[in-house]
């Protein structure tokens, strides 16, 4: 009651009737700004592409009104979260038994591969290159933002510097 009535949780980008949306928190809210800031993507863009970002103010328990008034329509949601699957699990629970309800990707896409990982922190790349290859595959991505995920894929490589430094192993003396 307390999340509904001070409106901690909301739409941040995009317009009703959008075909498809993300939903995230905190950090991980900011870094999917940042991600779609990198594959192109603003305001206009995302009304366009037909897509709306959901940003929760409080992950447990989800306030169920906001979220299932966000997700009318939508035809297939995004979840991006670190760690655990906190949002995802809720938001599938809530969202189960409509007739309407969305198809759901969170940390693992729809033929069961890793989408975002859970075991180490998350960055603005990486989420642009799981959302990206959501939207291509839901038919939302435009020529640019196709550029744009071959820049990030590139920069995503991991041969593309050579080593500075390297730190070997060592036993801690204790304190």
């Amino acid at each position: 009651a307390f999340v509904r009535a001070n409106g901690l949780d909301r739409r941040t980008l995009g317009a009703p009737g959008a075909k498809v949306g993300i939903v995230t928190s905190g950090k991980s809210w900011l870094d999917v700004i940042h991600a779609l800031d990198l594959l192109g993507i603003g305001e206009d863009e995302a009304r366009q592409i037909g897509l709306t970002v959901f940003k929760l103010g409080m992950v447990w328990p989800i306030e169920p009104e906001a979220i299932t008034e966000w997700a009318e329509g939508l035809e297939h949601i995004i979840v991006v979260e670190e760690k655990r699957a906190v949002i995802e699990t809720q938001l599938k629970e809530i969202l189960y038994n409509r007739p309407d309800r969305p198809t759901m990707v969170g940390w693992k896409d729809e033929d069961g591969e890793v989408l975002f990982r859970v075991k180490q922190g998350l960055d603005p790349v990486t989420i642009g290159l799981g959302l990206g290859q959501q939207l291509e595959r839901h038919g939302c991505a435009t020529e640019s933002m196709r550029h744009a995920m071959a820049a990030l894929t590139e920069a995503s490589r991991t041969d593309n510097a050579p080593d500075q430094a390297t730190r070997t192993p060592w036993f801690c003396a204790g304190c």
